[in-house]
């Protein structure tokens, strides 16, 4: 497959001043510094200085990127929808739903929308729910459904089977270094998460991965194939660094077989071009032949716009882990998050494929587009991030979602305002216009 890498240009806008442009010169110059420090065959105290060097670069490098970002949101608060929003020459209608509620899958057979919700002590599980808001049953906090782990840990759903008879969840563990419930292990980041197989109604469970708590790793986004007998998911192998803030991600490819009542998966593969990555899975195409990603696949990078912050959608063969395909529209970058894509799906009866993007959003955020599954003719779906449109929200960032089984033009998915505050999101209902 044949790219064309977009050049690297630096953020458009009103130039700084001298003493920002200082201010800045001054932090960067002070990460570059701390990244550059030569490491040593040295042990004991030195080791332990350059343990300290290192976290105070990220931390350094973290702080100008919120910084930048906060600066961008400050002038389009967002604000929740209420009632209906209509997009004009009607490419959608966004209807509000619930609150504090993340859907990611709904069930054909008896029409459950499974979400992810954060309680008042902070930590998350999973849900399911009737599409009209009634009869909500938490399928993650009975005892003793998940052995050895207990209740006080973050644990959300991922995923229906095909059958409605399991779910896909992903738990973190017990016991591991840093805080339990701490941030980097809340659902979608998944530091110490563990896959896990339940019974849909959350009354039996069995674990299927066990990674390690000897150096950072973790999982998020399994999801089944479109026969159950198969799951993705993305594991990380590396922390967070200056070039890969959300640390470094493998895809994982596996069997989900029974041996004497119990799931197990068999044949575990791993498609990982070159190191240093990030993936997140999303769903496997019609038929099973592809899978759906992100990934910052030849996603140029700089100290701050790491490749991460504008990730791609691509497929792959589901079968060899080739022929790497690109969905999303090739633009050029202009600094981080300038084409970030996200949370794609096939849109059923249909060869079109829904993503979230960052282009075009006035208020730098996340909204919906459709394009064809080679990544032809992006149409914009939604416009929450365009002031003076009758959908528009302030910043508003899209997350994950799940189709109506019943109708392959509706979905439902969640929206969050604040940045850098899990536990905010806000359940919609979206409809795609008849014409597009």
């Amino acid at each position: 497959m044949n790219e064309n890498r977009p050049a690297r240009v630096h953020a458009s806008g009103p130039a700084p001043s001298l003493d920002e442009r200082e201010q800045r010169r001054s932090a960067c110059d002070h990460c570059l510094a701390m990244a550059s420090a030569p490491i040593l065959p040295v042990s004991g105290k030195s080791w332990k200085r350059r343990r300290r060097r290192r976290r105070l670069a990220i931390t350094a490098l973290v702080v100008l990127i919120v910084v930048g970002v906060l600066v961008k949101l400050a002038p389009h608060p967002g604000r929740d929808l209420s009632g209906t929003a209509k997009a004009p020459a009607g490419r959608s209608v966004i209807t509000s739903w619930l609150t504090n509620a993340s859907p990611l899958a709904w069930s054909a057979g008896d029409d459950r929308i499974f979400i992810n919700r954060s309680g008042r002590n902070g930590l998350w599980n999973g849900y399911s729910i009737l599409p009209d808001g009634r009869d909500e049953e938490c399928v993650t906090c009975r005892e003793p459904s998940l052995p050895r782990v207990g209740t006080a840990t973050n644990r959300a759903v991922f995923d229906v089977s095909p059958n409605g008879r399991y779910v896909l969840l992903t738990v973190e563990k017990g016991s591991h270094p840093g805080a339990i419930g701490g941030l980097w292990t809340v659902p979608g980041k998944g530091m110490y998460n563990d896959i896990w197989l339940e019974t849909a109604g959350g009354t039996r469970a069995w674990q299927l991965t066990d990674i390690p708590t000897s150096s950072p790793a973790g999982i998020i986004f399994p999801r089944f194939d479109r026969t159950g007998t198969q799951i993705v998911w993305s594991q990380m192998y590396a922390g967070a660094s200056l070039s890969h803030p959300l640390g470094q991600w493998a895809l994982k490819l596996a069997r989900l077989v029974w041996r004497g009542g119990v799931p197990h998966l068999d044949d575990i593969r791993t498609y990982d071009p070159h190191r240093g990555l990030f993936f997140e899975p999303y769903e496997f195409s019609p038929g099973d032949q592809r899978i759906l990603f992100a990934s910052d696949i030849d996603v140029p990078s700089d100290l701050l716009s790491p490749s991460a912050f504008n990730a791609r959608i691509w497929t792959l063969d589901a079968a060899h882990l080739d022929d790497l395909q690109r969905v999303s529209p090739p633009e050029p970058l202009h600094g981080m998050f300038s084409d970030y894509n996200e949370f794609a799906a096939y849109i059923p009866d249909s060869d079109r494929i829904l993503l979230g993007r960052t282009y075009g959003a006035a208020t730098h955020g996340i909204d919906y587009w459709t394009v064809n599954d080679n990544g032809t003719d992006p149409v914009r779906l939604t416009f929450m991030n365009q002031p003076g449109n009758p959908q528009y929200l302030g910043y508003s960032q899209v997350g994950g979602l799940a189709f109506d089984p019943q109708d392959p033009r509706r979905f439902v998915a969640s929206v969050s305002h604040r940045l850098l505050r899990p536990g905010d999101e806000q359940a919609v209902f979206v409809t795609i216009g008849s014409g597009l």
